[in-house]
């Protein structure tokens, strides 16, 4: 049977698959280059705004709560329980009304106590009129005996006391002797001596100090450190240079000291040695900061190629130990400094102290003599009222018993007092608020009891510093209470700005009073949160614009963008007032209508 082959047919180009999609990227390219071309050829586009004219408004916003304008937390002036409460709250009161006593047992007992006294200088001055008895007699006599021991006793006391001074001025005067002559004297050249040694001393050390620095550095000796100097300080070059510096300085300075503590030994003048410690103490600031210097560059140094870590250690221990001599001797530098000031000025001191004491006694023979007239003068006195009795009375006696009499009155008045402090009276008209208490409570003198508001209410709002300046007194204010809503608004005014601030979460604040006119057709309570709306200014037939339009240029100055014939340009402008809403006041500059480019549009 024969076969028959059959060859497939190719499908012409334009009806492959691979063409359309060819085609379709192609057309796809073509309208992004279109596209791109064609918007290259168009101007930027802007968002704008234009300058209008009317009333800008500019107010600050706060939020507090209402107090009252006279409100007052009334409390007792003793501690105790309450006894009777006579008002109650919401009750008005008059000033003087009794609101709450405690209970006034004690204290009418002390007020009994006080009348007993009363009746007590009563009888005394019946008795005074009768004249006196023997047992009184008998009583200034005892009175005159105390008065004539206690003389007896100051003028012993007095006595020591001056002993006592004079022993002080005593030793006073020996310091003064010990400490003469001043600079020259030996407690002075003691001082010298110690320092003269010390800076030989402190010449060890600078030099121990140079020579361990110029091992590492190699400057002076420049073969100390041909092991390890290509690997000195690896790290921080630049402190290299530095210490190279230093050292050179910490030489020269070292060198100074030398040349003037070489030329002073233990007879040198004290200016002399003065100067050489002052090198010294140079020399020893330089050579710490070397020291130091030297530790920073130990610590950038490794143990690499020829240095091991063993030698860097020693190094490093080396410098350490030197710079722990210096520190040393600097401190010992300082206080004997200071051990040589004090010295000089001993004789001051003992001189001071010499002049203390000797003032001390004075005062002290003084005061004798005061106190032993003052104490001879209650003997007299006590020997004037004995006599006196034996006689029959006499005006002055009568004129005595009365002024006890008249003291025991006052002793009754201060009894009334002290019940007075346990009743709370009202010192204003006002509305009882609250009542903090109930019969037979135990209240302390801190405890406020009773509240006293007036009827006439206001509001303290902080205002943050950045308004603060808005805002005057007198300026007029919308409070919206909360409690009331919206729709309703009350009016107020400014009364009071605080000068100091009040920091509140790293803001500083002003405390702003805002009274409130009365309106009785609301009933306000205290406490109720209030929004206060503070219309600080306003302005008429003004051009504003948005504040975000406004550009500041290099110099510092204001400008805006305009568009005139659709292109951009640049105007300068003066700015007033900054109302709400962003709105900013444009003084000159511009003209009502213009087109402000606000921002570019891509």
């Amino acid at each position: 049977m024969n076969q028959e082959i059959v060859t497939p047919k190719k499908k012409k180009w334009y009806r492959r698959k691979l063409f359309y999609a060819l085609l379709v990227v192609s057309l796809l390219l073509i309208s992004v280059v279109y596209g791109r071309i064609k918007k290259s050829n168009q101007g930027p586009s802007y968002e704008t705004v234009k300058v209008e004219r009317g009333i800008l408004s500019q107010t600050v916003d706060a939020t507090g709560n209402i107090e009252s304008s006279d409100e007052l937390d009334l409390r007792f002036e003793t501690s105790g329980r309450i006894g009777q409460i006579y008002k109650q709250v919401n009750e008005e009161v008059k000033a003087g009304d009794i609101i709450v006593d405690l209970q006034l047992g004690s204290l009418n007992a002390s007020i009994a106590q006080a009348s007993a006294g009363v009746q007590k200088a009563q009888a005394n001055l019946d008795k005074v009129l009768a004249g006196e008895t023997n047992a009184y007699i008998a009583n200034l006599k005892a009175k005159l005996d105390q008065a004539q021991a206690n003389f007896e006793k100051t003028k012993a006391s007095s006595a020591d006391s001056i002993a006592d001074a004079k022993a002080a001025l005593d030793t006073a005067e020996n310091n003064l002797k010990l400490s003469e002559g001043g600079e020259s004297s030996q407690i002075v050249q003691d001082t010298y001596d110690d320092m003269v040694t010390l800076l030989l001393s402190i010449q060890t050390t600078l030099e121990n100090a140079l020579t361990e620095a110029d091992n590492i550095l190699g400057i002076d000796n420049t073969l100390a450190n041909d092991e390890f100097e290509s690997v000195l300080s690896v790290s921080s070059p630049s402190a290299l240079n530095q210490a190279t510096t230093k050292y050179l300085n910490a030489k020269s300075a070292k060198s100074d000291a030398d040349e003037l503590i070489n030329k002073i030994g233990l007879s040198s003048a004290h200016d002399d040695i003065d100067q050489a410690v002052d090198a010294t103490q140079e020399a020893l600031t330089i050579m710490k900061d070397l020291m130091f210097k030297m530790s920073e560059i130990l610590n950038n140094t490794f143990s690499i190629g020829d240095l091991s870590q063993s030698e860097l250690d020693t190094l490093k221990s080396g410098i350490a130990t030197k710079r722990a001599a210096v520190n040393a001797d600097y401190v010992s530098l300082i206080n004997q400094v200071q051990t040589t000031d004090t010295s000089q000025n001993s004789y001051s001191t003992n001189l001071v102290a010499y002049n203390k004491a000797k003032s001390n006694l004075e005062n002290a023979e003084l005061e004798s003599q005061a106190d032993i007239g003052a104490y001879q003068a209650l003997v007299d006195q006590a020997q004037a009222n004995y006599d006196d009795v034996v006689n029959p009375p006499r005006e002055e006696d009568v004129a005595s018993a009365r002024a006890q009499l008249n003291e025991a009155y006052g002793s009754l008045s201060q009894a009334v007092a002290n019940r007075n402090k346990a009743r709370i009276i009202a010192p204003i008209d006002g509305i009882i608020g609250k009542i903090d208490g109930k019969v037979g409570e135990y209240v302390a003198a801190t405890d406020a009891v009773v509240k006293l508001i007036s009827p006439h209410f206001e509001v303290k709002v902080d205002i943050p510093e950045t308004d603060i300046v808005k805002v005057s007194k007198d300026d007029e204010a919308t409070i919206i209470l909360d409690a009331f809503g919206d729709d309703v608004k009350f009016i107020g005014k400014v009364t009071e700005i605080e000068i100091g601030e009040t920091v509140i979460q790293d803001v500083v604040y002003y405390t702003v009073t805002v009274s409130m006119e009365d309106n009785g057709n609301y009933e306000i309570l205290n406490g109720m949160t209030a929004d206060v709306v503070f219309n600080t200014e306003e302005k008429e037939n003004v051009l504003y614009i948005p504040q975000r339009a406004v550009r500041t240029n290099d110099e510092g100055k204001r400008y805006v963008r305009v568009l005139e014939n659709a292109a951009e340009k640049e105007v300068n402008i003066v700015l007033g007032l900054r109302g709400d809403d962003g709105l900013v006041e444009v003084v000159s500059g511009v003209e009502e209508g213009w087109e402000v480019i606000v921002k570019e549009i891509e």
